[in-house]
């Protein structure tokens, strides 16, 4: 009981933070608060995100100004959340992310860092796919991946499918086999590499 008020507490006392590129990301609001901007609807309430329901549509500000959010990204294809990567696993996913492409896999890494410091770490890195800054945790406490105790994002990925729904996740690591094979089994499609059978 006590960790869902330390969690809305904290949710309530969030500021305003920026993507990786420059994108402001919109604190989550609590369930009866009006439309976020553009007309993206209600920021979701704190419930756990457990696979087969819908993922948290979280906003955020893009580099032109415009209002995003979470389905912006599925319109364009299934998304890989990576919360709380360690330079490793961004230098890896960016290495798999041409994999995840062709799988239809869209990489967003979520890093609990300031704007400035997620921009010169994406640089420094040569990373290539989205990286959004959520340095207070705002949607990291969207997908119940902040410990209560640190209130830091802990490792987690998410597989969100282009409906919207949770596919697959994982709290508490990221995988371990690589991102196109994660991806691939949480929706059903062939493993990389997977030669197919074929027809005579």
């Amino acid at each position: 009981m006590l960790l869902p008020v330390v969690l809305m507490l904290a949710h309530t006392m969030l500021s305003v933070g920026f993507g990786a590129d420059g994108a402001t990301l919109r604190p989550a609001s609590r369930p009866q608060a009006p439309s976020s901007p553009q007309g993206l609807g209600p920021e979701p309430p704190l419930a756990v995100v457990s696979a087969g329901e819908p993922a948290p549509n979280f906003s955020y500000q893009g580099t032109d100004g415009h209002w995003r959010g979470l389905r912006d990204l599925t319109d364009k294809g299934a998304v890989l959340l990576a919360f709380a990567p360690r330079e490793h696993n961004l230098i890896r996913l960016q290495r798999e992310r041409e994999a995840l492409l062709d799988l239809g896999v869209i990489p967003v890494a979520l890093v609990e860092l300031r704007p400035g410091s997620a921009r010169s770490l994406v640089r420094r890195l040569g990373l290539t796919y989205t990286v959004l800054s959520d340095p207070r945790c705002v949607i990291a406490s969207q997908f119940n991946v902040v410990d209560p105790i640190t209130q830091s994002a802990v490792p987690s990925w998410f597989i969100v499918d282009r409906r919207g729904r949770v596919r697959a996740l994982r709290r508490g690591s990221l995988p371990v086999s690589g991102y196109p094979t994660v991806a691939a089994r949480a929706l059903g499609l062939p493993l990389p590499g997977a030669t197919l059978p074929s027809h005579r």
